[in-house]
């Protein structure tokens, strides 16, 4: 099963400005919305998931959040890509009072939930990898970064 078509260099950002968590997920609901990805309601419903279910993840040398939520906020399936500024807090996936400082995000707009879910594992396979986030780290394109996670994944 790929994913590769769900990587586009559109909704890749890589010198995002936003404040804190909450003004990153208003920006980019805003921004998917008016491309067609996804519904009105993708916001609202993103920062409730993130709440109830963080997704920020601290590996050895790289934290990354990877946010999502349910199917019927996707008008069609998207990983968008974002690379901030500077860091916001996202909660470690699994707590509910660790604080990761996240600058690289991916937001997985899948419609359909079994997909999800590998997804998700894939990805997080390539951030354990030393090898991958150190090129992840030194791609300054959207196109590079596309090519390297459809290459690896």
């Amino acid at each position: 099963m790929s994913y590769k078509e769900n990587f586009k260099n559109e909704l890749v950002s890589l010198n995002l400005a936003v404040d804190n968590q909450q003004d990153f997920f208003h920006t980019i609901s805003n921004d998917l919305y008016t491309k067609g990805y996804v519904e009105k309601t993708f916001e609202k419903a993103i920062l409730e998931r993130e709440s109830t279910y963080p997704t920020g993840l601290q590996l050895d040398h790289f934290a990354i959040a990877i946010p999502h939520t349910d199917v019927i906020h996707i008008r069609q399936p998207f990983v968008a890509i974002y690379r901030l500024i500077k860091s916001v807090e996202f909660y470690q996936m699994g707590t509910d009072d660790v604080i990761v400082p996240v600058k690289d995000i991916l937001v997985l707009g899948i419609n359909e939930p079994k997909k999800q879910v590998g997804l998700l594992s894939n990805l997080m396979q390539c951030f354990t990898r030393n090898e991958f986030v150190e090129q992840y780290k030194g791609a300054v394109s959207a196109e590079e970064i596309t090519e390297l996670i459809k290459n690896n994944l």
